[in-house]
């Protein structure tokens, strides 16, 4: 869930790995130290533009927004799992 939130990634990100300072909404490149090469944080293959809000779109379909929907019940005393 926490994944859809934010609809499908564009760049590397992680708020502890990453920090943002204030003001900026992504990282723009990643240095490596084994080669002290800058390489560019966008990942391979991620959609922008329509394309991402289509996908983005089709994917909020899956979020539960508030409890279980009918027949997603989970049986806690299921003999199944004996």
């Amino acid at each position: 869930r926490r994944l859809l939130a934010s609809g499908p990634p564009i760049y590397v990100s992680d708020k502890h790995a990453f920090p943002l300072d204030d003001g900026d909404t992504h990282v723009v490149k990643l240095w490596f130290a084994r080669d002290q090469q800058e390489v560019d944080a966008k990942l391979k293959g991620a959609l922008e533009g329509n394309d991402r809000q289509q996908l983005w779109d089709e994917l909020q379909q899956f979020i539960i927004v508030e409890g279980k929907e009918e027949g997603d019940d989970d049986d806690d005393n299921d003999d199944n799992d004996k």
